[in-house]
């Protein structure tokens, strides 16, 4: 899991500082509705839902290119 403080909004970005001190854009878009400076964003990988995914389209391929 990552995390990221918000330091500040410019434009449509969010400007996050990590957890090793350095500074990256998320688009505003992508963070939930009343997020503010200072608040804690976490990022964590949904295996769940992955796997979901992967049976999801690789039934779909299945169908498509039968032998």
């Amino acid at each position: 899991m990552r995390i990221f403080i918000i330091d500040r909004f410019e434009d449509c970005f969010a400007v996050c500082e990590a957890e090793n001190g350095k500074f990256i854009n998320i688009p505003s878009s992508a963070l939930p509705n009343g997020v503010k400076e200072g608040d804690v964003i976490t990022i964590a990988k949904d295996s769940e839902q992955t796997e979901s995914r992967k049976e999801k389209i690789n039934g779909l391929m299945n169908s498509l290119f039968v032998d």
